[in-house]
């Protein structure tokens, strides 16, 4: 078998450096956690502060720092990114988890629309803008963006403009992997289904009986297939949407 057809064993990622926005908490501070013990030195985005993250990573050993910004301020993201290449290191990965979930119908209002998309899709924009020229140019990238399983059948209990915003991260992701696969730029989706986290709390839970599994999700349900996604072990891997949902939706 030649080296172009080997499967990859290589799990760790040690020598990379990862920004995860939304990772003070949720899934994004489970994939930064979930990172930083693969190996990978983290960069932790958010307009909360990220202390625990930052902690629990450096007390397992890992490099982690926390930059706390606003994700859909473009000129803000340029800048800690540009902070994060000169005190870690060339940036070869991103997780794009920073996301709001309003409640909501059909229409909640125009502002509303305007705020959950500049967060949820012009966040993950602008991260992929700030790293995709150096990713490409070193033919090497690895990202991972976090949609939903609204992105598919709409949420009964988020907004519209959740789902909206969901449903376009999955064409920009299939986008940036259609054009960065001859860079060296692999980009891949992740959908969970209900998953634990503080910004759903609000909101009104499933019976579990009607979940396939019998249960909720945690956010470490998603974190492990995000590791797979950045290592070795999927090179050949990009432009998928894997469903992370415990049975509760297939894709055709």
């Amino acid at each position: 078998m030649s080296a172009k057809t080997a499967v990859s064993r290589n799990a760790s990622l040690h020598g990379h450096v990862a920004i995860v926005s939304g990772a003070a908490r949720g899934i994004g501070a489970a994939v930064a956690l979930a990172l930083a013990k693969a190996g990978a030195s983290v960069a932790v985005f958010d307009a909360l502060a990220a202390d625990d993250t930052e902690a629990s990573a450096t007390a397992q050993g890992a490099v982690c720092k926390g930059w706390q910004l606003d994700i859909s301020d473009e000129h803000a993201v340029e800048r800690a990114a540009a902070e994060v290449q000169a005190r870690l290191g060339p940036v070869s990965i991103i997780v794009a988890a920073a996301g709001i979930m309003p409640s909501g119908a059909v229409d909640s209002g125009i502002a509303q629309w305007r705020r959950v998309l500049a967060v949820n899709l012009d966040g993950a924009r602008h991260l992929i803008a700030a790293c995709y020229p150096g990713m490409a140019a070193r033919g090497d990238g690895r990202m991972v963006l976090v949609s939903s399983v609204a992105a598919r059948q709409g949420g009964l209990l988020a907004g519209a403009e959740y789902s909206a915003s969901k449903g376009a991260l999955v064409s920009l992701g299939r986008h940036v992997a259609r054009n960065g696969a001859a860079h060296g730029v692999r980009c891949n989706i992740v959908s969970p289904g209900v998953i634990e986290t503080d910004m759903n709390a609000h909101l009104p839970k499933p019976d579990i009986n009607t979940l396939p599994a019998r249960r909720l999700g945690s956010p470490q349900d998603v974190a492990g297939p995000v590791v797979f996604l950045c290592s070795d072990r999927a090179n050949y891997i990009t432009g998928i949407e894997l469903p992370v949902n415990g049975g509760q939706l297939f894709y055709p």
